[in-house]
């Protein structure tokens, strides 16, 4: 099951990295420049940036008009009180600014254009037909229509359902942006249907009601695009047989940059502008916002889809190894080994009583192998029999000196204290030298140490007594039939058998090794020898008396 998720999850991954080169590979067609015709900018297609280059390329536009002296005099006041101050007729609604006399939705509250308003990034996907063609809520139907249901809920009753009161008002898909009407200065109707449209002074006879209204109209050099519906800048230049050139003196003109010293010809105008947003056209498709996707916490489908598989993934992988970890833990209680095995009660309290007396037959032996290792050490020193009682293998501290030499009760010299009488005659021949042994002199009586000495246990070694618990376990087992405990028996026979073997074989080739002696002073250690004074000689002078 483990190994499909991942796979599942493996797939899911590469498919969108697949679907994201793909998307990534597309080359949009050029928006406007040398080849193309009028084209509309901004609004819905493009992102911040793009929005931002929009606004330039505009401003490159109203240059273009100034140089072919198309702008009126009204036409230069509306630039100066509105576009020029970033200001904008009517103001702009909820969610969205003024840049340059145009509504742009604001991207630092996470708002994005779509057919005219501005919507959350993530909601834009649900955005649909009623939003679209600007379709007002359905009135509410009378509560008299509907009739309480057997199993709960209302619905239309039988007999209402031919009234024209109780049938839900449906809108066509129909949107006319030159016939949506208004109040003179009655500007937010008209930003309710786009945020770019304003109540003009144009005025127009309502054809439903004969009545003379004022009419909605996007903003200056705005046009209703009814490919996104909505109002967008209309760059109203063809340049559709213009031919490539080389940038110049006018290209700084319409950026802006450098004020026009000579008067320029029509075609030059046009060329140089045609040329001049032809090279911007790749920055601008960069900035492009294709069809928007449904995402869920910035998300698209395949990438919630490939977080939850991976997230349970991960989960099921962590219950997982905690299930182990628990198992584990919980098998080394005995008692839930036995329970997990089937024994029952009876099994159980004789499984626990061979613990219980192996546990006793552990510690025995624990004893009696001090006891061996004390006198294995006694015999390795050459010790007859090995250490006597009491002989602790591992000294502690050092051994007492015992008392100095006596002193001489006398006064006068010889009875300074701390003064060692001289002393008198020599020692007998053969005596050795004062100091340590002479090389082959005998140590004490005692053998050369080092010899290898193992003392084997006082039973002779694994048997069956040391085994007795848990053999009596397994033919317990036998004798009843219960097989679980038969084998707990002898397995647990098996596994003392090998310890204690291994246990011997320790003990054996510490003894071969040969057990390190005790300090000098010790039992079994090297005897300590205290120097002597030299006896005074013959030929020595010695003061006349």
């Amino acid at each position: 099951m483990e190994k499909r998720t991942l796979s599942l999850v493996t797939v899911l991954l590469l498919a969108a990295a697949v679907q994201a080169e793909e998307e990534k590979n597309i080359t949009l067609p050029k928006p406007f420049g040398i080849g193309i015709g009028p084209a509309y900018i901004g609004g819905r297609d493009t992102d911040e940036e793009g929005t931002e280059l929009s606004l330039k390329i505009y401003q490159q536009y109203i240059m273009f008009k100034r140089l072919s002296s198309m702008n009126l005099q009204e036409d230069e006041q509306y630039y100066s009180r509105w576009t020029g101050k970033g200001e904008c007729i009517g103001a702009c609604p909820q969610y969205s600014h003024c840049k340059k006399g145009i509504c742009v939705c604001k991207p630092e509250d996470s708002r994005i254009q779509v057919y005219g308003r501005c919507f959350s990034n993530s909601t834009a996907y649900f955005v649909g037909d009623k939003e679209k063609y600007r379709k007002p809520t359905p009135p509410a139907r009378p509560e008299w229509c509907f009739c309480e249901k057997k199993n709960g809920g209302k619905d239309v009753c039988p007999e209402n359902r031919g009234r024209e009161e109780c049938q839900v008002v449906t809108y066509p898909n129909n949107f006319d942006h030159n016939t949506q009407y208004c109040m003179g200065g009655d500007h937010s109707h008209c930003l309710g249907k786009d945020i770019n449209m304003f109540c003009s002074n144009k005025q127009v006879q309502d054809q439903t009601t004969g009545q003379v209204k004022n009419l909605c109209q996007c903003r200056k050099d705005m046009k209703f695009d009814t490919k996104n519906m909505e109002c967008r800048i209309r760059i109203d230049v063809d340049c559709t047989y213009e031919n490539k050139e080389e940038e110049g003196d006018l290209t700084w003109i319409l950026k802006g940059r450098d004020e026009p010293k000579k008067e320029y010809t029509l075609a030059e105008i046009k060329t140089a502008f045609c040329n001049l947003i032809d090279a911007e056209s790749a920055e601008y498709n960069a900035h492009i916002v294709g069809e928007f996707t449904f995402s869920i916490l910035g998300l698209s489908i395949g990438g919630f889809i490939a977080v939850c598989c991976i997230t349970c993934v991960t989960a099921c992988c962590c219950c997982k190894c905690c299930e182990k970890v628990k198992a584990k833990i919980r098998a080394l209680d005995p008692r839930n080994a036995m329970r997990d095995a089937g024994m029952g009660p009876g099994t159980q309290m004789a499984a626990l009583g061979a613990v219980a007396a192996g546990e006793y037959m552990e510690n025995r032996n624990d004893k009696q192998d001090e006891a061996r290792v004390a006198a294995m050490q006694g015999q390795s020193m050459g010790m007859p029999g090995g250490a006597p009682p009491g002989y602790a293998p591992v000294p502690e501290g050092y051994p007492d000196q015992g008392a100095g030499y006596p002193q001489d009760q006398r006064g006068g010299y010889g009875g300074q204290e701390g003064y060692a009488p001289v002393p008198t005659g020599y020692p007998p021949a053969g005596y050795p030298q004062p100091g340590y042994p002479q090389p082959g002199y005998p140590q004490g009586g005692y053998p050369p140490q080092g010899q290898p000495g193992y003392i084997p246990p006082a039973d002779g070694g694994p048997g069956i007594m040391n085994m007795a618990p848990e053999l009596a376990l397994a033919g317990a087992g036998a004798f009843t039939g219960n097989a679980a405990m038969a084998g707990l028996g002898v397995v647990a026979a098996a596994e003392k058998m090998g310890a204690e073997e291994d246990k011997e074989d320790r003990f054996r080739a510490a003894a071969m090794k040969g057990v390190p002696p005790p300090p000098m002073g010790y039992a079994g250690g090297a005897q300590p020898s205290y120097p002597q004074s030299q006896p005074p000689y013959a030929e020595a002078n010695y003061p006349r008396q």
